[in-house]
């Protein structure tokens, strides 16, 4: 059976895109942008820090962010709309 696996979204931007190539090995590159030099990568949750922390390391990095996707609320509630009875 299909067992859901918690991922985690980063961005890393790198001095070139020709090291894309290398950030496979780390997780899935879900996009990238060749003229902002960045690259937006999927890991597993649990191996999300050290990830980071090897990156940095990493010359041909400039920074790493993590998406603050998770940190979001994601029940949403609509607001009824409210007529007025004067008006239309």
């Amino acid at each position: 059976m299909y067992k859901k696996v918690e991922r985690q979204a980063m961005y890393v931007w790198v001095y070139s895109m020709k090291w894309k190539k290398k950030l496979q090995r780390y997780g899935t590159i879900y996009y990238s942008s060749p003229k902002m030099k960045y690259v937006m990568l999927y890991v597993n949750s649990n191996r999300a820090s050290e990830v980071r922390k090897e990156l940095i390391n990493k010359k041909y990095v400039k920074r790493v962010t993590m998406a603050h996707r998770k940190e979001l609320d994601d029940h949403y509630v609509l607001k009824e709309k409210k007529t007025d009875e004067l008006g239309d």
